[in-house]
Parts: structure tokens; C-alpha cells; sequence
């Protein structure tokens, strides 16, 4: 199959600058991907950190009366 892919690419450029340019495409969507997906796990991980907190007790504050 490469050889097949030189062969073509000694006799017409452009189908390999059209692979290589869908490679970077396909490479820059994959890393968009990839740092959305790791914005979303942050989130639901800091939501749910807020979620599972256990409140903070109450301390009132005693006066004694003379």
C-alpha cells in the first residue's frame, strides 16, 4: 500500500499534501477532544468534591448573664 502511495506522490504532490493536511486536522480535533473532555472530568470531579462536603458545624456563642 505505501508503495503504492510514493508511486503516486512522485507523479502528483497533491495527494499527499491533501493526506497530510487531513492528518493534522484529524490531529488538532483529536487534541480539542481531549482537552475538552479534561475540562469536563475537572468540573464534574470539583461539583462533586462541593457536593459531598459535609457542612461546617455551627458554634454559638454562649454569654453568661449576671
Amino acid at each position: 500500500m505505501s508503495s503504492l502511495l510514493f508511486a503516486l506522490m512522485r507523479e502528483n504532490p497533491i495527494p499527499g499534501l491533501a493526506v497530510a493536511s487531513l492528518n493534522v486536522v484529524i490531529a488538532l480535533c483529536l487534541m480539542a477532544l481531549s482537552l475538552l473532555l479534561g475540562i469536563t472530568i475537572a468540573m464534574i470531579a470539583w461539583a462533586h468534591s462541593l457536593a459531598t462536603r459535609e457542612p461546617a458545624p455551627v458554634q454559638l456563642e454562649r454569654r453568661t448573664v449576671a
